[in-house]
């Protein structure tokens, strides 16, 4: 395990959470802003197999299935990345996972027999993975490429990150929905910094589903004007969304009826769905089965 060494932390620990213009300011906040377990973490191994694009004028990471998807059934994940990017490794690979994830579908066909007419299961359909696009609202500047600057004000980098972000969003959205069509099924995984425009977008028509885990930045309204299902990944301990406002999050959901599930992963903390230590066997169990989780959530509403 290891974790960056940002001189100034502790200001941004401090700092109020810059509030997202689409929501009232005055919401109470579940998810606090960043803290020192959204830096530390292992980086992994492996070789991304994605490429780097360009979409609305903002660096991408895109990720496309190995088995190409029927027009009426192609998948279009957004990835909502943490403060390592999309092109940090570990978030590369976990890109590479969802478009290479497929998924056989059982159906109940009617067979008729000597007594009657039963129903069985047989897989009848696949579905391909999803294309996977994962915005670098960072442009660039991801936080490990201030590890060790002396005087790093890491407030101000936060917050011209969050500005940056609530730019490029919403023509880069529209750009990827051109690219891929008005008929494809699209959904939106938010990672830490990601998960409140994961909630916003799950909150329109953009989207079938959406999905986070260990959040940063979120108000109670992000889950009263949620309209999607959702699906919570969760650690056991986490200092930016805390149990009880976790429980409160849930509260707001089943108030409102809304479509969710929550899992909650023993013995880990923060970071753990991106930057789980690969010598820690419950680590990486968590890490996949979350993992494991987001497909087949999305795939869910994807049919």
């Amino acid at each position: 395990m290891w974790s960056l060494k940002l001189p100034v932390l502790l200001t941004l620990l401090s700092a109020p959470l810059l509030a997202l213009s689409a929501l009232d300011p005055s919401s109470p906040v579940l998810a606090g802003p960043i803290t020192e377990h959204c830096i530390e973490g292992a980086k992994h191994a492996g070789e991304p197999v994605g490429t780097n694009v360009t979409i609305a004028n903002v660096p991408t990471y895109l990720s496309e299935p190995t088995t190409p998807p029927s027009d009426e059934k192609k998948k279009v994940l957004l990835f909502f990345s943490d403060i390592y990017s999309p092109f940090y490794v570990n978030n590369q690979l976990l890109q590479d996972y969802f478009a290479s994830e497929g998924a056989f579908g059982a159906f109940p066909i009617p067979l008729s027999t000597g007594r009657g007419v039963r129903n069985i299961s047989r897989l009848t359909e696949f579905w391909a993975g999803f294309n996977v696009v994962g915005i670098d609202y960072f442009f660039g500047d991801p936080v490990q490429a201030h590890d060790g600057e002396p005087g790093f004000n890491m407030t101000a980098w936060f917050n011209k990150s969050r500005a940056q972000a609530e730019r490029a969003l919403p023509g880069w959205i529209e750009a990827v929905r051109t690219k891929y069509g008005a008929d494809a099924k699209y959904a939106a995984v938010g990672y830490c910094f990601g998960a409140p425009y994961a909630l916003e977008i799950s909150a329109t028509d953009k989207v079938v589903a959406g999905a986070f885990a260990h959040p940063s930045g979120l108000v109670e309204a992000h889950f009263s004007n949620l309209t999607k299902p959702l699906l919570l990944s969760c650690a056991e301990t986490d200092s930016a969304f805390p149990t009880a406002n976790m429980r409160r999050a849930v509260d707001i959901l089943a108030g409102k009826k809304a479509t969710y599930h929550l899992q909650v992963f023993s013995g880990v903390s923060h970071g753990f769905a991106t930057r789980a230590d690969p010598n820690d066997a419950n680590a990486v169990w968590a890490k996949e089965e979350s993992a494991r989780s987001v497909v087949g959530w999305f795939n869910r509403f994807s049919k």
